[in-house]
């Protein structure tokens, strides 16, 4: 590729990355920061140490999920014109390569005065915590939703220390363009992701809901909202597990447990859910939560003329 379309195919990322992050709540994002290398052991093409790093995105917030408690993310985006590789080797080869760069920008961004900088105005809380995104995304429509996580899974990249690492791809970052685009349609917009009672945090005023996503939402397979439809709030859950009896089970229980009874309506969605086929599915597996007073709806948020039903 040449260096204009490389160029071309880095700008066409990060828009997509940007924008995608802007929809879950990641406002406010801090764009292109150059971060000195501070490290001997950052070494260039040319075998000497590397003079600076590029910071593509940071994004800070406070996390939900842990008590006085900041997270900064030094995002990394990647973008392929011609979707991900056929063989493995080279997924994971390139994704060995990619995540070690991403470790080195935020070994050096750590000690970065912008960024510190950054910190101290958000007013971080007593704990602030750095982790690493990588976004890889690809530009083959045919494509566009392959899973390849399975496939990075198996890598072993050589990382130092305990700063944690998380991925979205193309399939990954479809599927939540989707449940946004799904809230969005429900609600006009009035809608809030809910946070489960995982983590350490006990603060009894701690608020379950919020406008942004965690990390911890974003790298799942399952997103919760409460939405707010003529001033009574529905409960949702976004699957993107395939719809059968077991996972029509597990999430209804799942859902239950969140809610904690605190809503009338509950609405669970998966990508392929076919109303005239898998109804009586859904009605078999109400029968084994018959004692709660909760209605709940199976729904596909994969739109089709199959919703009419």
């Amino acid at each position: 590729m040449s260096g204009e379309n490389s160029k071309n195919s880095g700008e066409i990322g990060e828009k997509i990355a940007s924008t995608l992050l802007e929809k879950v709540g990641w406002e406010h994002q801090i764009q292109n920061i150059s971060i000195s290398c501070n490290n001997s052991n950052h070494i260039n093409d040319s075998g000497n140490q590397k003079k600076s790093h590029g910071d593509d995105i940071v994004y800070i917030y406070d996390n939900p999920f842990h008590d006085e408690t900041t997270i900064v993310a030094h995002i990394s985006v990647k973008h392929n014109w011609d979707g991900y590789s056929d063989l493995e080797s080279v997924i994971r080869r390139k994704f060995n390569n990619d995540i070690k760069e991403l470790e080195q920008i935020i070994q050096c961004a750590q000690y970065n005065s912008e960024i510190n900088s950054l910190i101290e105005s958000y007013e971080a809380k007593i704990n602030v915590k750095h982790i690493g995104v990588l976004v890889w995304l690809h530009n083959d429509k045919d494509n566009i939703d392959r899973n390849i996580l399975p496939i990075i899974a198996k890598s072993k990249p050589s990382l130092d220390g305990d700063t944690p690492y998380y991925v979205i791809d193309s399939g990954r970052a479809s599927f939540l363009l989707r449940v946004i685009n799904d809230l969005s349609n429900k609600s006009n917009g009035n809608y809030q992701f809910y946070y489960p009672k995982i983590g350490t945090s006990i603060l009894v005023d701690s608020d379950r809901k919020g406008k942004f996503l965690p990390i911890e939402l974003i790298s799942s397979d399952i997103i919760t909202a409460v939405v707010n439809v003529d001033g009574k709030n529905k409960f949702y859950l976004y699957s993107r597990e395939v719809f059968n009896e077991l996972t029509c089970k597990n999430m209804m229980a799942y859902t239950l447990n969140f809610s904690a009874g605190l809503v009338n309506e509950i609405c669970i969605g998966f990508p392929d859910y076919n109303p005239t086929q898998d109804s009586n599915i859904v009605n078999r597996v109400n029968l084994s939560f018959k004692e709660r007073s909760e209605r709940i709806r199976v729904f596909s948020y994969k739109e089709s003329i199959l919703d009419l039903f």
